[in-house]
């Protein structure tokens, strides 16, 4: 074989050709190929931008070029590869392609659209298709597999949906498995990053009665009880008591107060403390999902996208317009997964959930799942052991 040939081949097999000069850190967007430029200085001068100076401060273009390839495949891949039916008479892959231009769309490698043009020139315009186009990949299939869950607990069955379903071919997660895959992306495969946290007992944690009457009590302010507990929130169904509050007044407020509905109305604002540090689920507050150019990062993609998506999904805003009965099911639902069932990794159950406020400029929300006699004011007499929450405070404003 020919030193062409060799050379052909080579270039075949690493998907790419071979392209000569520099690329320096300031020429690159995305935060993870910046940290491998700087890593990987070779040169001193780099061919987009004309920078130079004496010591190294770019690094091969070509080795760049690999490390973007690497990075995009993780998501796509060529058509003959994911199985793609091609049929001449019927235009080609019976799929919809995407040109190189698409998918380096879908990333922010760099500003400088001769570098974009440059990474074409050497992987060529050929078609791309999703990796794992025909099953999905794990965040679409978990994805998927929430998307039935709330329509089957809104529309099919609301309270026997853990059978196992019949296979049916689908690659989405069943309803009867949903639950279980949430528990097991927050505990199994994000676990080394701490999803479960603690609110310490030096934590003040702000909750808003809205009434005609003043409230100066932990049993008035905190939790309703059971008997009064008939509105459908988020987290919890009518009739089931839960403590919602913030960690800032601000959030409280917007998260309580409609200033339209309770004009000329008092508000009792609550200070609390817990009693004891809790240990809650924080969705507020994930962590970013891995660069695809972050190749020790490939493991969190897949779990953190879904998690970004689902946290996203369960407080968007939905209006008090009767439907709310519906449209929190599945949120109510998760919750009290999360209350009564789950565990973490070393079997510890978790008394509530961080989220991020629905409401324009609020920051974060929780729910703990402390019922009304857990809710304790040092005026109530003695603190017992399943006691959760201090009334520190009682403050009264005017709607």
């Amino acid at each position: 074989m020919g030193r062409a040939k060799e050379w052909q081949l080579a270039q075949y097999e690493r998907g790419y050709d071979e392209v000569d000069g520099a690329i320096c850190a300031d020429c690159v967007t995305d935060a993870a190929l910046k940290t491998w430029v700087d890593e990987n200085v070779s040169e001193t001068s780099c061919r987009f931008c004309g920078a130079e100076a004496d010591a190294p401060i770019a690094a091969s273009f070509d080795d760049f070029v690999g490390i973007v390839l690497t990075g995009i495949r993780f998501d796509w891949n060529h058509p003959d590869d994911e199985g793609i039916l091609y049929i001449s008479a019927e235009g080609g892959y019976q799929a919809s392609i995407s040109d190189s231009w698409d998918v380096l769309a879908d990333y922010e490698i760099s500003d400088d659209e001769a570098v974009t043009d440059a990474i074409i020139d050497a992987i060529g315009n050929n078609g791309w298709v999703e990796r794992e186009y025909y099953a999905g990949d794990k965040s679409q299939r978990l994805s998927w597999g929430w998307d039935a869950f709330k329509d089957v607990v809104k529309h099919r069955t609301r309270y026997v949906f853990l059978a196992p379903e019949e296979d049916n071919g689908s690659a989405e997660v069943p309803p009867s498995r949903m639950l279980a895959a949430i528990g097991e992306t927050v505990v199994d495969e994000l676990a080394e990053l701490n999803l479960i946290t603690e609110i310490t007992t030096e934590t003040n944690l702000y909750r808003i009665r809205v009434g005609q009457e003043l409230y100066d009590t932990g049993a008035t302010i905190g939790t309703p009880p059971e008997q009064f507990a008939n509105q459908s929130n988020r987290m919890s169904p009518a009739g089931i008591p839960m403590f919602y509050g913030a960690f800032d007044l601000t959030t409280a407020r917007l998260e309580t107060v409609d200033p339209e509905h309770h004009a000329g109305q008092t508000l009792s604002i609550g200070t609390f403390r817990p009693l004891r540090n809790l240990r809650v689920l924080d969705l507020a507050d994930l962590p970013d999902i891995p660069s695809v150019f972050e190749a020790e990062g490939h493991y969190r993609i897949h779990p953190l996208r879904f998690l970004h998506a689902f946290a996203y999904d369960i407080v968007q805003p939905i209006a008090r317009d009767g439907r709310e009965h519906i449209e929190y099911v599945p949120t109510q639902i998760v919750t009290e997964y999360f209350r009564r069932v789950f565990r973490d990794g070393e079997g510890n159950a978790v008394d509530g959930i961080i989220y991020s406020s629905s409401r324009e400029g609020g920051d974060r929300a929780f729910v703990l799942f402390c019922e009304n006699e857990q809710c304790f004011a040092v005026e109530d007499g003695p603190v017992f052991k399943e006691q959760l929450l201090e009334l520190t405070a009682v403050a009264h404003e005017q709607v």
